[in-house]
């Protein structure tokens, strides 16, 4: 056999083993082992407006090869926790110089965290066999993402939502989802009137300052201040007692109007708010003219969190 082809073939061979070797040294002495995170507390308190390094603090991170490697670590996610109002589980992330990823999740509660607000500037009351662009009344402002508007949407009987509805009373909700998962839904009611020319001109109504409030717990509710002052006839009158905001009015024509009232015991108020209990109420305003007999109604919903 030729000794060149020999010599040839051993140096391969001594290559091949040589490259094993050093494939399997390189293996054994790279770093395969995540580091390990670790948290003060399984859970902590901490404002919406805390900021990343505040969420972060009391969280470290050590790698065996690498020590203390803290400065890498990232929040990851926080989404609420089911089955709380105000807790939230957030994860956090962790590298050490070859890249190797640990993650940690524990429950943060935010101390000042409230669910998403809406808001509609007027009655939900709308003439018969006409479409309704219901989601055009409605705002939202949410604590940790500012205006939500854009995200609200809709539910409930389609005869609102899609078609033209005939006179009645139909249940329906608005929700909003944040950027953390957490969706509040508002129950609402639609009134949905006969619209006939004589009605429509004779028929009173109820105006209100607000038509959504929200209350803490133990508040107490004056129902009565959120009138605002009634129409009926083509003329304005006010509430006796209540100091009225018609909008576009000058100061003679608003004092005219004053001159104009209807007393607070022509109005009845009906209301289940039980502020010491977490809920969505109505407060209806009822009132019917002495005139003509035609009666109107007005709800203010409460909120009460």
């Amino acid at each position: 056999m030729d000794k060149r082809k020999v010599l040839a073939g051993a140096v391969c061979v001594l290559s091949l083993v040589g490259g094993c070797v050093y494939y399997s040294n390189a293996q054994k002495q790279k770093d395969m082992e995540p580091p390990v995170l670790s948290a003060d507390a399984e859970k902590f308190s901490a404002s919406i407006k805390a900021d990343e390094k505040k969420l972060i603090s009391g969280v470290t991170a050590f790698d065996q090869k690498d020590g203390d490697v803290s400065d890498s670590i990232l929040i990851d996610s926080i989404k609420k926790k089911e089955g709380t109002d105000s807790d939230f589980l957030i994860t956090y992330v962790a590298f050490d110089k070859s890249s190797n990823m640990a993650s940690l999740t524990r429950t943060l509660h935010y101390s000042d965290y409230r669910q998403a607000h809406f808001s509609f500037e007027q009655a939900l009351r709308f003439p018969e066999n006409q479409e309704i662009d219901l989601l055009s009344y409605f705002t939202a402002d949410d604590c940790i993402d500012g205006d939500v508007t854009p995200f609200i949407t809709l539910d409930g009987d389609k005869e609102v939502l899609e078609g033209e509805p005939k006179k009645g009373i139909y249940e329906c909700s608005v929700s909003v989802t944040n950027s953390v998962g957490y969706t509040t839904t508002l129950p609402i009611s639609v009134e949905i009137y006969e619209d006939g020319y004589d009605e429509r001109n004779q028929r009173p109504q109820i105006l209100l300052n607000q038509y959504i409030v929200y209350m803490e717990k133990g508040e107490q509710l004056d129902a009565s201040a959120y009138l605002d002052h009634i129409e009926e006839g083509g003329e304005t009158f006010a509430v006796s007692g209540i100091t009225s905001s018609v909008e576009g009015t000058s100061e003679s024509e608003q004092q005219s109007t004053a001159n104009k009232q209807i007393s607070m015991d022509n109005i009845e108020i009906t209301s289940k708010v039980d502020t010491e209990k977490a809920g969505v109420y109505t407060v209806n305003y009822h009132y019917t003219s002495e005139e003509t007999g035609y009666d109107c109604n007005a709800n203010l919903i409460v909120v009460v969190e």
